[in-house]
């Protein structure tokens, strides 16, 4: 009996380990994607970039982060919507050849990035 708990407890720190690690992957991916959006030369390299940051964060956005309890995680994920949402914004000002407006617009994500560290990180 001993070595059940022992195993089931293993496995749940593992798992959560696991999850964190995982929304840390995906923060890291999300980085790296704003800069590729901040240093896009064309509409169509922006739009590249922007889908795969909105891929990234819609993994992120299903993981619920260590820092993050059950109670908070509901608001976590509203938080990584919004961030979608000035992406799609923003992506589609690049579709209609609009790469200035496109990059004018996620100038805010920093601002998002901080706010949204502060309170769940």
């Amino acid at each position: 009996m001993k070595l059940k708990t022992l195993l089931a407890v293993g496995l749940l720190a593992f798992s959560a380990n696991a999850l964190s690690a995982g929304v840390m992957k995906e923060m890291i991916q999300m980085k790296k994607q704003l800069n590729a959006l901040n240093q896009s030369q064309t509409s169509e390299e922006f739009q590249a970039a922007a889908e795969q940051f909105i891929e990234y964060s819609k993994d992120a956005q299903h993981t619920m982060p260590k820092s993050v309890g059950d109670d908070r995680f509901k608001g976590y994920q509203a938080g990584v919507q919004e961030v979608i949402d000035v992406v799609n914004q923003a992506n589609e000002k690049a579709k209609a050849g609009n790469l200035v407006e496109a990059k004018e617009m996620i100038e805010q994500l920093d601002e998002m990035r901080k706010k949204y560290h502060k309170e769940y990180k």
